[in-house]
């Protein structure tokens, strides 16, 4: 093949001439802004997610116990991560967590930080030593599975424990996700509580949707006074979040945040621990995520009128019906993940990417494996059935991930 590329118009032509804004582009001129880029990159992570947590049902398929890990994982990560020297420089530092407070129920601060940078809106009603309660309008991992949710919550309860390793010693609050949109409540709604102010039975980890004993101080925002965007993206704020303790956050932060914090971080490290302890095989592991995603792939594309959709998107001239338009979607996911890629070839016969591994991976390594399954099953549907899409060797070395989307005929597929 030629590695020839397609003639593209350089991003400097016309600079100066109209306005600068905020865009990824797509190879044929059309401009995704930086908000709607922040919020495919969201529910794209959260759709990958999804995937990952059938092939987490698939391996594991006791509830109980998929709960137990997922959650003692999650715990696990991030605790020793605010506990230790680095701590306070990401936590109480950063979220301005007075010295007079006492007790782990600063480290919500952090949750409700995250939350509005991952595009997660809402509104903290109750913020004190012995409650703290935090109300959600929007989560795009409401596609996930409640065991995220539950997971969710003891990453958050790591964070808070981590807190308090800093803090001056007091109460210690217990959170619970009491309402889950994910499970098809209204809201997604955390309530911490201190079992020393607010006495309850004992639970196990994982048992952390409830009861509480406070549900009489619950706060529900009706309907018509809930929002759709994040305090980074509303006027009435400034397009700031600001929180009870004056730490401020730009836009800037969304679109790395919803990069960089998926809920695959969640699933992902799971199925490492039980690889690792002998729970799981690894060949089996991967076997059922390359058939998870690949499956899905093949979905995402399935009906006709989604390719429509998808070329629309992307402006694609109506003579393009090959591997670009597939090369055109990937390189829209990368801009939106902050992946770097290089371009190999682009043109009708075949496309080439060189991916930045490391990005594109971050620091899980299966990761690649799901993209690549979930990829090239996508391909099939979009550009047709003649088309594929694998990682071949090259001469990029390791550091990159070379991509090749080109017509083959595999009678193994």
């Amino acid at each position: 093949m030629s590695k020839k590329i397609d003639e593209r118009i350089p991003r400097e032509v016309g600079k100066g001439a109209l306005p600068d804004h905020p865009a990824i582009k797509t190879p044929w001129e059309k401009l995704i802004s930086y908000h709607d880029a922040a919020h495919f990159c969201s529910r794209y992570g959260a759709t990958v997610a999804a995937s990952m947590m059938q092939v987490y049902r698939i391996l594991v398929p006791d509830y109980e116990k998929r709960c137990e890990a997922i959650c003692k994982n999650a715990y696990a990560r991030l605790y020793p991560l605010f506990s230790g020297p680095y701590g306070p420089v990401i936590g109480i530092d950063k979220h301005n967590a007075h010295p007079f407070c006492r007790g782990n129920f600063t480290g919500s601060l952090n949750g409700d930080s995250g939350d509005d940078r991952y595009l997660m809106c809402g509104r903290v009603t109750d913020f004190g030593t012995y409650r703290v309660e935090k109300e959600l309008d929007v989560c795009d991992w409401d596609i996930v599975g409640s065991e995220l949710c539950r997971a969710t919550t003891q990453s958050l309860q790591g964070v808070a424990d981590g807190y308090a390793v800093h803090m001056k010693e007091g109460p210690r609050v217990e959170f619970h996700m009491v309402e889950a949109r994910g499970c098809g409540d209204r809201h997604c709604r955390i309530v911490a509580e201190s079992r020393e102010k607010f006495p309850m039975p004992e639970h196990k980890q994982w048992e952390c949707f409830g009861p509480i004993a406070t549900s009489d101080q619950i706060k529900d925002t009706a309907e018509e006074y809930t929002v759709k965007e994040s305090m980074i993206f509303r006027e009435e704020t400034n397009y700031k979040f600001c929180n009870g303790t004056c730490m401020e956050e730009d836009p800037n932060t969304a679109l790395a945040g919803c990069a960089s914090a998926t809920g695959t971080d969640y699933l992902i490290p799971v199925l490492e621990e039980l690889i690792k302890d002998g729970t799981l095989d690894e060949k089996f592991v991967d076997h059922v995520i390359r058939c998870v995603f690949e499956a899905a792939g093949k979905t995402a594309f399935g009906d006709f009128y989604t390719k429509d959709a998808v070329r629309s998107w992307l402006g694609a001239p109506a003579d393009v019906n090959d591997g670009r338009l597939m090369g055109a979607y990937l390189e829209t996911v990368m801009q939106c993940l902050t992946v770097p890629y290089e371009i190999e070839a682009f043109n009708k016969e075949e496309v080439i990417y060189l991916v930045d591994r490391a990005k594109l991976q971050r620091r899980m390594p299966r990761l690649v494996t799901a993209y690549l399954a979930l990829w090239g099953g996508e391909v099939r549907t979009l550009a047709g059935a003649q088309w594929f899409l694998w990682e071949e060797p090259g001469d990029a070395g390791d550091d990159k991930v070379r991509i090749v989307i080109k017509k083959k005929i595999d009678k193994y597929c």
